[in-house]
């Protein structure tokens, strides 16, 4: 018996900075035992592609109909595509201009039916809202991280919802924080903490465990991984809620390179494994992706595999790791075994591809 999982893969474009097409949908067929390295080997299908400039981004709706990207565009734009249950179409639905520039992460907010945006350009993060059928509408909120710095310039890239915590916390490369915010019933933003690193750390993502216990912080300009530990904060018992700061403090309780190999190595891309075991982080540099053991006090390397030429992002599908390398116009396939990674199919052609998203 085979599997097909359709994968969304946004490029930077010939219409933009880059060789790819945009957007492109990929259907990826496993047969029994593929996952585990036995049986009928992987198999591609390509899908429709829908011409855009530079997605930087893209992001499933939680029924799996539309796929929202992000432009990294001046100004940055929001789109949503509908694609068929079977894959077979995607139609663009809406491009909605924002006031931010160069997005470059986006994700649903804790307020229903709004969206957040990271933008690098503009060091902006921006809240959209979607209508009743999940297509965004409306640019309702704009957060400057202009004056939250005296040295640096804002580069917000991620949004990232900490599980556990009423938190969205914001990795800013360019201010060596992570921002933390609440986001209330009508969507808007409210600043209510950070997380400091060291100068130069850059913080590109992160990746939370399940009770954001802990914060895994890839940072791309000093090549490291920070762990943040968390704790309660405390408020004064009269304090009213709409005052308080996070409900939660993080620190970094330890730094640690992201490769065993020597160099400059600009992070891109952390995650956890479901089992949240293992952390799996990519190495633009050595272009390698490393597999990290999360039994220890912190993190240690125990496997590092190469991979195509600057490793900007990947995903997960089961026990494989799909690895978008931007430079090396490929999609690397790559498994996990436990603690150790391996090759599992031959690379994917794709021109500069830039993110991918599985489709739930």
């Amino acid at each position: 018996m085979s599997t097909t999982a359709t994968i969304a893969v946004g490029s930077y474009s010939r219409s933009g900075s880059g060789r790819g097409s945009g957007l492109e949908l990929l259907h990826l067929t496993q047969g029994d035992g593929a996952e585990a390295g036995e049986g009928t080997a992987l198999t591609v299908r390509r899908g429709p592609t829908v011409e855009l400039p530079d997605p930087s981004f893209v992001l499933w709706s939680a029924d799996g109909s539309l796929l929202y990207a992000v432009l990294e565009t001046d100004p940055t734009r929001v789109v949503a595509v509908r694609v068929a249950p079977d894959g077979s179409t995607a139609e663009l639905v809406a491009d909605l201009a924002l006031e931010g520039s160069g997005g470059c992460h986006l994700a649903p907010g804790r307020t229903a039916g709004t969206l957040l945006v990271a933008d690098y350009g503009s060091g902006t993060v921006e809240t959209v809202r979607l209508d009743a059928d999940g297509v965004p509408v409306e640019l309702i909120d704009v957060d400057h991280h202009r004056d939250l710095g005296e040295d640096g310039t804002p580069h917000p890239h991620q949004v990232s919802a900490l599980p556990g915590t009423d938190s969205l916390a914001v990795p800013d490369l360019g201010l060596d924080r992570v921002f933390l915010y609440r986001q209330d019933a009508e969507g808007q933003m409210g600043l209510v903490g950070e997380i400091p690193l060291h100068r130069g750390s850059g913080p590109r993502h992160l990746a939370a465990d399940h009770e954001s216990e802990q914060l895994h912080i890839s940072c791309e300009l000093s090549g490291m991984i920070a762990t943040a530990v968390r704790r309660p904060s405390e408020h004064e018992p009269d304090t009213p809620p709409a005052l308080r700061g996070s409900s939660h403090r993080w620190s970094v309780r330890s730094v640690i390179p992201g490769s065993r190999t020597e160099g400059v190595n600009a992070l891109s891309h952390l995650e956890l494994t479901a089992d949240e075991s293992m952390l799996l982080v990519a190495n633009r540099g050595p272009d390698t992706l490393s597999a990290l053991s999360l039994t220890m006090m912190r993190p240690e390397i125990t496997s590092e595999i190469s991979v195509g030429a600057h490793p900007r992002h990947f995903t997960q599908l089961g026990q494989l790791v799909l690895v978008a390398a931007q430079e090396g116009d490929r999609i690397d396939v790559l498994r996990r075994d436990g603690d150790e990674l391996s090759v599992a199919a031959d690379p994917i052609p794709a021109p500069s591809v830039a993110c991918l998203a599985v489709r739930p």
